[in-house]
């Protein structure tokens, strides 16, 4: 990346370990340091058990490391309280799972505000976001869907309009395609580098699509809990 770049995530001595009996401890990552700059794409990829969930996990806050720190736009996030973090994490990171997740009882768009009315907005002030959103994901006329009336490859754009909403500077993606076929999985990529494009977001990707992480700005291998590139 450019040296002008500024970073956007910064990890230092990076260590999860998990306790499995009375005297012996897991450990899964193993001092991690690395620097993510704003606005790049970039995947991680690894065989199984490498530690690249566990890693993104801890990036997006939702787990907390052993030792080490994640600085995340110049912020320490694990010195934060709880409520401010839980905050942090709702209004800065965005988030795209294999599985996307949706509530199947409510419909596209109310998907998608509903991770904006959680920060303490109202319907009526995010719906006319979230249905633009939904219309750069090509599902303008797909907004009063119910989840079991979309395509897989349709919910999963849902998912990534609801990781929009609320304007996060990172979204994370935990094997976003692995669970589509090959047209809808080309066709989630394209909309992740059109999204870049148009707002300069940074995303991070976890993913064994090896012809996606050719593609991206640059890809880091993860080997039994540590970055190997």
């Amino acid at each position: 990346m450019d040296a002008e770049k500024k970073v956007i995530i910064k990890t230092t001595g990076l260590i999860k370990e998990y306790k499995i009996s009375k005297d012996k401890s897991l450990r899964v990552l193993k001092g991690i340091d690395t620097e993510i700059f704003e606005g790049e794409i970039i995947t991680i990829v690894g065989p199984s058990g490498a530690g690249k969930s566990t890693f993104l996990h801890h990036v997006g806050t939702l787990d907390k490391p052993t030792s080490g720190d994640v600085i995340f736009d110049g912020e320490n996030v694990f010195r934060l309280s709880a409520n401010d973090l839980a905050r942090f994490r709702n209004t800065r990171i965005g988030f795209i799972f294999q599985f996307h997740h949706l509530l199947p009882e409510f419909t596209a768009v109310e998907n998608v505000c509903i991770a904006a009315m959680i920060s303490g907005k109202s319907m009526k002030q995010v719906e006319p976001r979230a249905k633009e959103l939904l219309a750069e994901v090509g599902l303008g006329e797909r907004l009063h869907h119910k989840p079991s009336e979309l395509s897989g490859g349709e919910a999963q754009r849902v998912a990534i309009a609801r990781a929009l909403i609320n304007s996060p500077k990172v979204i994370l993606a935990d094997e976003p395609t692995g669970n589509l076929d090959t047209k809808n999985s080309d066709e989630v990529l394209n909309i992740i580098f059109e999204l870049r494009k148009k707002y300069n977001r940074t995303f991070v990707i976890v993913t064994h699509n090896e012809k996606f992480a050719s593609m991206t700005d640059r890809t880091l291998k993860m080997v039994d809990g540590q970055i190997v590139n």
